[in-house]
């Protein structure tokens, strides 16, 4: 069975969730006849149908039972093909129905048990679908009313009570059920991928590594080591090199500097006139950095007695705070001490072990220098800036006698 109904009359819409597919509409049915011998009654029907947008085609099976003022009950069984027209887009559930089939009527009253005759008949009418969803299944309640027409057939038996035609009207109440689960919804379209674009770094002039807005000393020339707020870090703590000048830039409380090349005359705590050209630039270092308070720290190596070694390490250390202080550094902020032999930096057993423990250090024992004006040293010799003693006195003929040596003084160098 065919439609041919304008297309935008009967368009629907196409988000309704029944709208293309199988289904089985099972209903019940109540009844009311026109026939005088019969009351109304209750019944039911299964359809099998397809929808296809704004129509659908289904076969439809009924039974129906009939009382009747005499007792008896008729039933009605048959089978008809039916067509629902969907033709408003707004309301996607609204259909109209239009079917035929045929059906035997068994038991009619007046006519006992045996009564049996067969008739076609004609049924139209509205109904209304009401969408329901369970998880990802579609479904709907169905609702029609439908006037039904039949004509009875010819029959061989006793009907003469029976009219030739009948009228009903029936309201039936089921549901829709499509045989297809609805698709699991399409993925959402692939986006493109969004390119991270990473921030721009904040400006740093300088180019120390120090953005501008935290950068509290600007100008800092390049490669220089900064700290985290973009300013110059202090030099390291270090005895100067030859030729260069002494600053105690950068030297804070538990620090120490060896004053290699100040040395002294052999077994005395006399200054050398190198190690007085080296002490000028330390005085001038200690003068540019007023905050800070030394200890000169004097050493010797293990050759003659403990007594002996710290007496001559203690008189080596005043001597050169007396220089320093002659040269204008205040004498408050020095303390001289003697360690003599007590703390090798060497082995002792050989030359080269005793030339590097006899030594003078300066540590720092408080404050901090954050800058210097010292001028620079003069280049001092190769022979000058090397940690040497003074040579020891001329030789003494052999015929000479041999000058006494306390027994609590053995020779050192």
């Amino acid at each position: 069975m065919a439609f041919a109904l304008p297309a935008a009359a009967l368009a629907q819409d196409t988000d309704s969730p029944l709208r293309n597919g199988a289904y089985v509409a099972p209903m019940a049915s109540y009844v009311w006849s026109d026939d005088k011998h019969m009351d109304d009654g209750f019944g039911g029907s299964l359809a099998l149908g397809y929808r296809q947008a704004w129509y659908a085609l289904e076969l439809s099976g009924l039974y129906q039972a009939i009382s009747a003022g005499d007792g008896n009950t008729a039933k009605l069984t048959g089978a008809g093909v039916n067509a629902l027209l969907f033709p408003a887009p707004r309301l996607s559930g609204l259909y109209l129905l239009v079917g035929a089939g045929g059906m035997q009527i068994k038991s009619y009253p007046t006519g006992g048990d045996s009564t049996q005759f067969s008739n076609t008949f004609v049924n139209a009418g509205p109904g209304y679908l009401f969408p329901l969803k369970a998880g990802r299944y579609d479904f709907a309640v169905r609702t029609e009313v439908l006037y039904r027409y039949g004509h009875r057939d010819s029959s061989p038996l006793d009907t003469t009570m029976a009219p030739d035609n009948f009228n009903y009207v029936l309201v039936n109440v089921g549901f829709q059920l499509p045989l297809n689960r609805a698709a699991a919804p399409p993925p959402p379209p692939a986006s493109e991928p969004i390119a991270v674009v990473p921030p721009a770094p904040p400006p740093d002039s300088d180019g120390d590594g120090v953005p501008d807005d935290r950068d509290q000393c600007p100008g800092t020339a390049q490669g220089a080591q900064v700290d985290d707020v973009g300013c110059p870090l202090p030099p390291p703590c270090e005895a100067p090199a030859p030729g260069q000048k002494a600053d105690l830039a950068g030297c804070a409380a538990g620090d120490s500097i060896l004053l290699r090349g100040v040395n002294f005359e052999f077994d005395k705590a006399t200054l050398t006139l190198n190690a007085k050209t080296l002490l000028d630039g330390i005085g001038d270092a200690l003068i540019a950095a007023p905050a800070i308070k030394v200890e000169i720290a004097g050493y010797t190596d293990a050759r003659g007695s403990d007594g002996y070694n710290q007496k001559l390490s203690q008189q080596r250390a005043e001597s050169v705070v007396q220089y320093l202080t002659d040269r204008g550094v205040d004498a408050g902020r020095m303390t001289a001490r003697g360690y003599g032999e007590t703390q090798p930096v060497a082995d002792n057993d050989t030359d080269e072990g005793r030339e590097l423990n006899r030594r003078v250090e300066l540590k720092v024992t408080e404050g901090a220098a954050t800058a210097t004006t010292a001028p620079p040293l003069a280049a001092l010799p190769a022979a000058d800036a090397a940690a040497t003693e003074a040579p020891p006195p001329p030789e003494v003929p052999a015929d000479a006698p041999a000058p006494e040596v306390p027994a609590d003084k053995p020779p050192v160098p």
